[in-house]
């Protein structure tokens, strides 16, 4: 048996806070004529055990256990002996519904784009979870996402690995490539990071060209100016995004990740209903 350790009291709240937005997703849908897709892009076994020693389901396994059910589920996980004790307890527990889903190894960005781009999206409705433990979700993958406006996603933002990407001197070379990759752009350079104040004495100096270049710029983010970045570049290609997302924060209160909605429809009833049911969940 493959044993997830990891995460704390943040990860059930997560998955508190997902699971809740399920269920009334289903409850709300259960009469229209679409079909429900469930998409879990990072899926792992169905157990979680934290590095405390706590047991629960993960978000697979909730998925799978809600009272009302998809018309389809689609998992990807990346871990081939993962994937394979999630089909295992699919094919043991779950056999009624085994024929609708699909358990997939392979990378979440490349999977997920190939599933969307399968499927019609004007019969069809989606709930996906990007419940990434790092900086593997693709701006890319999001813009893909966005573009069905069919799919509610609850994307789990790295918020502490992007902070440890962002030093203070303001040398963010090395981690350039990857910040680009997962905030779409490069307007984050200019969103952290302000010129030096006290470099301007040595402007004057004909040899400070060096030592200017490699200090003329520092970090210049409060986490809440993070946070609000975050949320504008999310709404240059979702119609619709919660104002209100949570910090995930482990024992120390430190922030680790920023659970982030956003919803892909155009209607504004569909945004509406989808809005107030996550932000109440958000709130509580």
């Amino acid at each position: 048996m493959t044993t997830q350790e990891f995460g704390g009291s943040w990860t059930q709240q997560k998955l508190n806070i997902f699971t809740d937005y399920l269920n009334a997703y289903l409850t709300v849908l259960k009469n229209q004529k679409f079909k429900k897709i469930y998409i879990d892009a990072f899926a792992g076994t169905g157990k979680i055990t934290t590095k405390n020693g706590q047991e629960f389901d993960g978000s697979a396994r909730c998925a799978l256990t809600a009272g009302k059910k998809f018309d389809f589920y689609y998992f990807v996980e990346n871990d081939s002996a993962k994937a394979t004790e999630l089909q295992n307890m699919i094919d043991n527990e779950f056999s009624s519904i085994k024929s609708i889903t699909r358990v997939y190894c392979d990378d979440a960005n490349e999977r997920v784009t190939q599933i969307i781009h399968n499927i019609e999206w004007k019969y069809n409705r989606a709930l996906l979870f990007l419940d990434s433990y790092a900086t593997q979700v693709n701006w890319t993958t999001l813009e893909t996402i966005a573009k069905t406006h069919s799919i509610d996603v609850w994307y789990l933002f790295p918020f502490s690995a992007m902070e440890r990407m962002l030093p203070n001197s303001g040398e963010y070379k090395a981690y350039e490539d990857c910040l680009n990759r997962l905030l779409g752009d490069s307007s984050w350079q200019t969103e952290f990071y302000k010129e030096n104040p006290q470099l301007s004495f040595f402007d004057s100096l004909e040899d400070s060209n060096d030592f200017y270049e490699s200090n003329r710029r520092i970090k210049d983010a409060k986490p809440e100016q993070v946070k609000s970045y975050i949320i504008r570049r999310l709404k240059t290609i979702f119609p619709c995004v919660s104002d209100k997302p949570k910090f995930l924060k482990n024992n120390r209160n430190s922030r680790l990740f920023l659970l982030c909605f956003a919803i892909s429809n155009e209607s504004p009833k569909a945004q509406k209903i989808a809005l107030s049911i996550a932000n109440h969940i958000l709130n509580r």
